[in-house]
């Protein structure tokens, strides 16, 4: 049983990655839990289970995702008639409490029928074996809490085209790569000029610069959570060369992406915590 104290991050570093999980041949243990102290989420890859959480209930199925919250009162367990399989990965900090509270997901528990957000528990599979996982696994929650939201918010919002839906997805898809709007309207038959008039009146920006955009917003999270120098982030998020990255960053923050590294560094001095707890148990 973990603690019910709210745990800081031990040093400097606002993350904790403690641990992540794929459970492929589930049992039928019930988990109960009060006063949570970490954040666990999990992404059922087959089957179905229910979940209790702070007063909610859900049946779960498969492709979904759900949040066990720091400071939640919960339950969950597998459906006999069709027990899932899942894979999971758990984390705390304070950087943890503020994501989830700037993307006012703190009380959402539960993402039915969101097949896309299984990359990202992959990848945490994948941090789980190597170094300086806290920092690279800090991104990784950030583009996933980023892609929840947006996941969310297309759910609510007025239908987008699909067209433009799927060019949406292919420049999220983008960050690492270099990307061409006119190849693009070449092999979908259609006019570059009027492709990206479409694209302005359905989201308020060009392509490009919704890319740009994207890009930067990445290149936050590697200067503030990784030790890449800049030529290594200018490479990892297809600028031509650090100097165009620097360029860009500086246009859109003000300042250089030394000098927000500096700034963040500084605002994290002086953070202290205790112990990390232990991983919590899962169904097996």
């Amino acid at each position: 049983m973990i603690s019910s104290s709210k745990h800081r991050l031990q040093g400097r570093f606002p993350f904790r990655f403690l641990h992540a999980q794929e459970i492929l041949s589930p049992g039928t243990q019930k988990f109960v839990r009060e006063n949570y102290s970490v954040l666990t989420v999990e992404y059922v890859s087959d089957g179905a289970g229910f979940l209790e959480i702070n007063g909610k209930s859900f049946h779960i199925f498969r492709d979904s995702v759900y949040f066990l919250t720091p400071g939640s009162s919960h339950a969950y367990w597998p459906d006999r008639n069709d027990p899932w399989s899942k894979i999971f990965f758990v984390v705390y900090g304070d950087l943890v409490d503020f994501l989830l509270k700037a993307y006012a997901l703190d009380e959402i528990y539960c993402i039915p029928d969101a097949p896309e957000l299984k990359k990202y528990f992959r990848e945490m599979l994948y941090l789980k074996h190597g170094k300086e996982n806290d920092s690279r696994a800090s991104v990784v929650f950030h583009r996933f809490l980023d892609e929840v939201h947006r996941h969310l918010a297309q759910k609510s919002a007025p239908q987008i085209p699909p067209h433009m839906e799927n060019l949406r997805k292919k420049l999220d898809d983008s960050l690492g790569r270099r990307f061409s709007v006119s190849l693009y309207a070449e092999e979908h038959a259609c006019s570059e000029s009027a492709l990206i008039r479409s694209f302005r009146r359905t989201f308020g920006i060009t392509p490009h610069e919704y890319l740009i955009e994207n890009k930067i917003a990445e290149a936050e999270n590697y200067l503030l959570y990784t030790a890449l120098s800049i030529k290594e982030i200018a490479a990892a998020l297809a600028f031509s060369d650090q100097y165009h990255f620097s360029n860009a960053f500086k246009s859109r923050k003000g300042c250089s992406p030394s000098d927000f590294r500096k700034r963040g560094k500084s605002l994290r001095r002086g953070t202290s915590g205790e112990q990390p707890p232990s991983p919590p148990p899962d169904s097996l």
